[in-house]
């Protein structure tokens, strides 16, 4: 990771202790020697020391750890030191409260993609750095599909390819579909990388 990967991405830190999200920010500078970002102060509603996970929406895909807040505020801004990153995944593994709109452009057919007319609505409920729950109409979805999924997320877009790994029945409506990001990588609004 380099500042030039990370300055100006989205960055969501979650309190470990009792699972709140304390800010949902973006990133002003990366410390390499440090495995650390500074973030706003501002972004933060109580300044002290927190045990900490946080995903980073990266441009080559989610960046998972887990680290710590010193609660030092300096020049209005405070450092996040990111700790170790973690690898595998995990059903205990953090999820992320995002709340995003999206479609599926196309579902895979024998390892070839086929390009869907009107697409799938969805919306998602969390997201870790290799999964997320999202939810959309019954039978949307079996166990086992890939998908590839465009996720409005603010000035950019993400592009995950997904595969279905369970589904959870909300009511007759409208289903739950727990999906392991295969792939992922940011597309600029407009085209473009």
């Amino acid at each position: 990771m380099n500042e030039g990967e990370l300055k100006n991405r989205r960055i969501i830190i979650k309190d470990i202790e009792n699972n709140r999200v304390l800010a949902d920010t973006r990133i002003k500078h990366y410390n390499s020697l440090s495995n650390s970002v500074m973030i706003s102060a501002g972004s933060l509603q109580e300044i002290k020391f927190y045990n900490i996970s946080a995903i980073i929406f990266t441009e080559k895909g989610l960046y998972e750890s887990c680290g710590t807040v010193r609660g030092i505020v300096t020049g209005n801004e405070i450092e996040v030191f990111l700790g170790k990153s973690r690898e595998k995944e995990d059903r205990a593994k953090t999820r992320y409260p995002i709340s995003a709109e999206g479609k599926v452009k196309g579902i895979y057919i024998d390892n070839k993609e086929v390009s869907l007319h009107r697409g799938i609505h969805i919306e998602t409920i969390n997201m870790s750095a290799n999964g997320m729950l999202i939810k959309s109409e019954a039978g949307s979805f079996d166990v086992g599909e890939i998908f590839t999924l465009l996720l409005e997320m603010g000035k950019d877009m993400l592009e995950l390819q997904c595969e279905i790994v369970r589904i959870h029945r909300s009511d007759m409506l409208i289903e739950e579909y727990g999906c392991r990001i295969n792939e992922i990588r940011t597309v600029r609004k407009g085209g473009g990388h």
